[in-house]
C-alpha cells in the first residue's frame, strides 16, 4: 500500500509541452506528440499546483521539463522565480538552443540550480543526424556563454550535458569522442546513458537486452510527473513517469488532472492504485503503457559514463537525501 504521509523528493513539472526540435529518437517528432499535450502551462496554474503540494507533501526538487522544451516559454524566468521563492531546488533539462544573450542572463539571474543540455551526438555530423538540426557549434557556444556568466557573477548554477549511446557496438569510441569534442571544450558535467524505448512508443534500434521483468519502482517512488496538457482542454495531466511520452501510450497513461482534481484524488486514486498493484504482482501486461517498456528489464537506464561524482544508475540527480529507483523495486518494498 502507498504511504499517505508521502514526502515527495522530485516533481517533473512541464512548462511547455511542445518542442523546437525534431530529434530522431524522440516521440515529439516521430510520430508527433499531439496538440493536447503541446500547450504551455499558464504561470498561475503552475504556481497553484505547486502550492497544492508544497509543503504538505514535502519540499521536492522541481525539474522544469517533462518531455517538452521549457525554453519555448518566453517568460521561463518567472517559472524559475516561482520555484525559488518557495525555497525549492530548480533543475531544467533542455536542448539549450535559445539559451543565450539576454534570455540566458534572465534565466541564470533567478539562481536556477542546474541546467542540462541534451546533446545527442558526439560531433557535428552525429548531432545533426540524431537531433535533426545543425546546432552543434551553437550549443557549445551557449554552454560556454552560460559558464562565463555564472563565473563572472559568482552564481552556483551547475551545468551538464546529456548523451544517449547511438551504437551499442561502439560504446568506447562514442565516449571518447564525446569527451574530446564536448567535455574538453566546455568543462561541464556529462551523463551518457543507453537509449530507451519510451514505454514502447519508439522502436529503439539500440535496444536494451530483454531480461526477466521487474517493477521499475516508479509507481512507488516519491516523485510526480505533471504534464502541461493532458486530455482535450485540460491541464496538469498526471502520468506515471516521463517515459510514456507520445502516442499511443501518453494519453492512455493519464492518471488524472490537477486542474480540477486534488493531488490526493489523483495520487491516492483508483487508477494510480491499479498501476501499483500491477507492478507489485508483476502483471505488467495488464498496463498497456507499461507492458513494452524497457525500463522493466533488470538492466534499465544504464549509466554508461559520467564525470559527475553524484551520478549513479537509477539515481535522481539533485534530491537532497538522494533516492534511486531500485530503492522502490519489489524486494525493497515493505
Amino acid at each position: 500500500m502507498i504511504n499517505k504521509n508521502i514526502k515527495l523528493k522530485r516533481i517533473v513539472m512541464e512548462v511547455f509541452g511542445g518542442c523546437n526540435y525534431t530529434c530522431q529518437m524522440c516521440p515529439q517528432s516521430n510520430p508527433g506528440r499531439g496538440k493536447n499535450f503541446t500547450r504551455k502551462m499558464p504561470l498561475m496554474e503552475f504556481e497553484r499546483i505547486l502550492d497544492m503540494i508544497v509543503p504538505k507533501y514535502g519540499h521536492p526538487l522541481i525539474n522544469l521539463e517533462g518531455s517538452g522544451e521549457p525554453t519555448m516559454a518566453k517568460d521561463l524566468p518567472l517559472y524559475i522565480q516561482s520555484v525559488k521563492k518557495r525555497n525549492l531546488k530548480c533543475y531544467m533539462y533542455c536542448n539549450g538552443a535559445k539559451l543565450n544573450g539576454d534570455f540566458l542572463k534572465r534565466v541564470l539571474d533567478q539562481k536556477i540550480d542546474f541546467i542540462r543540455f541534451s546533446m545527442i551526438g558526439y560531433d557535428e555530423k552525429t548531432y545533426k543526424q540524431w537531433m535533426n538540426i545543425d546546432n552543434f557549434k551553437l550549443i557549445l557556444s551557449n554552454i560556454n556563454e552560460a559558464k562565463e556568466y555564472i563565473e563572472k557573477n559568482n552564481l552556483k548554477t551547475k551545468l551538464g550535458t546529456y548523451h544517449l549511446i547511438t551504437d551499442n557496438g561502439n560504446l568506447e569510441n562514442e565516449i571518447n569522442l564525446y569527451k574530446e569534442n564536448i567535455i574538453k571544450k566546455t568543462g561541464v558535467f556529462a551523463y551518457i546513458w543507453k537509449m530507451h524505448n519510451w514505454s514502447g512508443n519508439y522502436d529503439n534500434k539500440n535496444a536494451r537486452a530483454k531480461t526477466k521483468r521487474r517493477t521499475c519502482g516508479r509507481p512507488f517512488a516519491p516523485e510526480l510527473t505533471v504534464r502541461s496538457g493532458g486530455e482535450l482542454n485540460r491541464t496538469g495531466g498526471i502520468v506515471p513517469c516521463c517515459q510514456t511520452l507520445g502516442p499511443p501510450n501518453e494519453e492512455k497513461s493519464l492518471l488524472g488532472h490537477l486542474d480540477k482534481q486534488s493531488f490526493e484524488d489523483v495520487y491516492f486514486g483508483e487508477k494510480y492504485q491499479k498501476l501499483r498493484e500491477a507492478h507489485e504482482n508483476k502483471e505488467f501486461d495488464k498496463i498497456e503503457y507499461c507492458k513494452d517498456c524497457d525500463f522493466l528489464y533488470d538492466d534499465p537506464e544504464v549509466l554508461i559514463w559520467s564525470n559527475d561524482p553524484e551520478a549513479r544508475p537509477h539515481h535522481m540527480l539533485g534530491t537532497d537525501e538522494g533516492f534511486t529507483l531500485t530503492d522502490y523495486s519489489l524486494n525493497k518494498l515493505s
